[in-house]
């Protein structure tokens, strides 16, 4: 196992069989390093003081204190994957950023294709760290990102828009995307105003990408619609009059 690509693991299922099963489900994956099996989140808790994960399998529906209930009042590091018999919790699973939603029993091919996801977002995330943002108030038509000693000349030009994604930043442009830790608020402060307007706590647009407008959706070039927050309505309607 290399050591740069292990993911340290842990289950959490008060049910001794479902942790069974799961652990062997782990084992599939030469990648996963399963650092303990907890019967409630109480353990886990305990255990998350003195020890770090990458990712959490836990169950919804247990005693004392359920998945849902955990995750909705602790902060936690780890990526959190729900392992459920029950499939009516989906949707709010995904309110709460959780990477994907088992349903038991588990098979070793919906197992897989769980770690694919797994995989993706955790490379995504080691890919952003690398990249710091430069923006130069005397530079008018570009800004730059720096990995390492590496550094990107981008051309304002270029974006085609930037969406926040949880504690991350895409930056959407013509040529490629790229993911950053950063505040999209903090972003909207530092881009040049006459050339980018924030049009919902999600979204930042170039001016010279709107095309059209149907009343709270903005028509961007690439053909995508993005909505008008509540709150920036006035501002945004106003500029763009």
């Amino acid at each position: 196992m290399n050591d740069a690509n292990t993911i340290k693991c842990a289950i959490v299922d008060d049910e001794k069989l479902a942790r069974d099963l799961l652990q062997d489900l782990i084992k599939l994956d030469d990648n996963l390093e399963l650092k303990g099996k907890f019967k409630n989140t109480y353990e886990l808790k305990a255990f998350l003081k003195h020890s770090s994960i990458d990712l959490l399998f836990l169950d919804i529906q247990m005693p004392a204190e359920t998945g849902m209930e955990f995750l909705k009042k602790t902060r936690i590091s780890p990526k959190v994957v729900f392992t459920t018999a029950y499939t009516e919790y989906a949707a709010e699973s995904y309110e709460l950023e959780v990477i994907d939603y088992l349903l038991k029993p588990i098979t070793e091919e919906r197992f897989l294709k769980c770690m694919e996801k797994v995989h993706n977002v955790l490379e995504t995330e080691k890919k952003a760290k690398a990249y710091e943002i430069s923006i130069n108030k005397h530079e008018s038509d570009f800004f730059y990102l720096r990995s390492g000693a590496r550094q990107y000349k981008i051309a304002y030009a270029e974006v085609i828009l930037f969406e926040a994604d949880g504690e991350y930043i895409v930056y959407h442009t013509i040529h490629e995307k790229y993911m950053i830790l950063g505040s999209l608020k903090k972003l909207a402060l530092e881009l040049p105003q006459d050339k980018f307007l924030q049009v919902h706590r999600s979204f930042i647009v170039p001016f010279s990408n709107i095309k059209g407008r149907e009343k709270y959706t903005l028509l961007l070039g690439d053909g995508q619609k993005i909505p008008i927050g509540k709150t920036f309505r006035t501002e945004v309607l106003k500029k763009l009059s």
